[in-house]
């Protein structure tokens, strides 16, 4: 057998494939293995795989970690390196063939799961939600996944005519749910292989994001973690109970990455920041100027117009054209721009004179409200091109929170997405949800987190922070 080709990543090492003619597709009925590595190294060299080099995994964090510049094409391929490994894993402790076709469902959609993605992910999806713009990347997801014409569509289909759509399940959860009440189709364990509490996602995103963020303390046992994974009823994932260690490790350095990185005070504020140039160009360009969102060089227009415009609606070869590049093109732009508060906007950004935060208690209502009018006199004191209809692009509240770990409810009709205990395979009996195990870790964990603060220009921040003292002395 020829030498399996190898991606070299600084987080797994060498993740391997076996090494495939790509001109020569699969037959059917072949060994899952050389199926699966076929059609990897395709999808890999797909146009909507290789649009997430240019989409970064965590959004503006480098502005505060210099070295997270990592893209989502570098944490897909991790996914699926994660998601075969944990699938091989299970079997082998379960005692039980190997299905190919599963095999192949669960790696694909493993590495496929982000595609749908924006550029700035969430931040742009928050803003078009705000301007009742229906967007949601999982949607656009499960349309490269389905929709004649898309490559990866094709190169699902060349396997399995039946392959888009068992793929696309993973990813469009009411879909799934549908099956599972009107044709009394189990929800099988290897979808939460993709989409869970414990998947191959969150397992990667948390490891490589630490590394990349120069984090090395954060780290937990992921190899004793996979070596103890099995399922339960065929429909859940499980760990035996002597893992409960490595999973607590787990979920710590998730909340920590959170506290530490993702809600870090100047990373949320460069967000903000980006979301407040973003959401005064797409007001200018509601209120009749064209010109913001301009035509491209070939005379098309901009993908992000086209977004606006359309929504999740919008063409697939236009949204492929979207990547952070691309808007980062019309920051550079919008700093030149004749409304005086885009421009000044863009300006901050683009050159990282980022606003700053304040802590606010969620509890003291009252407080915050006056704090956050005291700061909006103040910057319509001090920045002139700013008015009463513009004062809220400079003066905002955010409010993220963290629950880092969510209990079982069956009461509740989201799907089970629980980290189970069990004490080996088949012992579904005395599987139980991992909070029921009466540790203080976990208890802990399960209480909600919030990061609540006041995001101003810093030229009003000290006055603000002076005042706040003064009035709680």
């Amino acid at each position: 057998m020829p030498r399996p080709k190898f991606y070299r990543d600084p987080v797994h090492g060498q993740i391997r494939f076996d090494r495939v003619d790509q001109a020569d597709p699969p037959a059917a009925g072949g060994p899952p293995e050389r199926a699966l590595s076929w059609l990897i190294h395709r999808l890999i060299d797909s146009r909507e795989f290789q649009r997430l080099r240019h989409i970064r995994q965590n959004g503006l964090v480098n502005l505060v970690f210099h070295g997270a510049e990592h893209s989502r094409f570098g944490h897909s391929l991790g996914c699926a390196y994660l998601a075969r490994e944990m699938y091989y894993r299970i079997v082998r402790n379960m005692d039980e063939p190997v299905d190919g076709q599963r095999l192949i469902e669960t790696t694909a959609a493993a590495l496929l799961h982000d595609i749908g993605h924006g550029p700035f992910s969430h931040v742009l999806e928050e803003i078009l939600h705000s301007y009742g713009i229906r967007f949601d990347h999982e949607v656009m997801t499960y349309r490269f996944l389905t929709e004649t014409g898309s490559d990866v569509q094709g190169l699902l289909a060349s396997v399995d005519p039946s392959l888009p759509e068992e793929v696309g399940l993973y990813i469009n959860k009411k879909a799934r749910a549908k099956l599972v009440r009107t044709h009394k189709r189990k929800d099988h364990w290897c979808h939460k292989l993709v989409s869970s509490q414990i998947d191959a996602d969150r397992l990667d995103y948390l490891v490589r994001d630490a590394y990349y963020a120069g984090l090395e303390g954060h780290g937990f046992d992921l190899q004793r973690l996979l070596d103890m994974l099995l399922h339960l009823d065929h429909t859940r994932i499980a760990v035996y109970r002597r893992a409960i260690e490595p999973v607590e490790g787990y979920l710590l350095a998730l909340d920590q990455m959170y506290r530490t990185v993702y809600y870090h005070h100047t990373a949320r504020a460069a967000s903000v920041m980006l979301s407040a140039v973003l959401r005064r160009a797409f007001e200018l360009y509601k209120n009749g100027d064209r010109a913001v969102l301009p035509d491209g060089g070939s005379g098309r227009p901009h993908p992000l117009r086209a977004l606006v415009d359309q929504g999740q609606q919008v063409a697939l070869a236009e949204y492929l054209r979207l990547t952070e590049f691309s808007v980062h093109a019309l920051i550079e732009d919008w700093q030149y721009s004749s409304d005086g508060v885009l421009a000044d906007l863009a300006q901050r950004l683009h050159r990282r004179h980022l606003s700053k935060t304040i802590d606010v208690d969620p509890r003291k209502y009252n407080t915050l409200q006056r704090l956050q009018k005291r700061a909006e006199e103040l910057v319509l004191a001090r920045l002139p091109h700013v008015d009463r209809r513009t004062v809220g692009y400079y003066v905002s509240v955010d409010e993220p929170e963290r629950l880092s770990y969510k209990r079982y409810d069956w009461r509740s009709e989201r799907a089970d997405e629980s980290i189970w205990i069990a004490e080996g395979p088949g012992e579904v009996a005395g599987a139980m949800p991992i909070e029921k195990e009466p540790t203080s870790i976990i208890a802990a964990l399960q209480t909600k987190k919030y990061f609540h603060r006041l995001i101003v220009p810093p030229e009003v921040r000290p006055e603000l922070v002076a005042e706040l003292r003064t009035g709680e002395s």
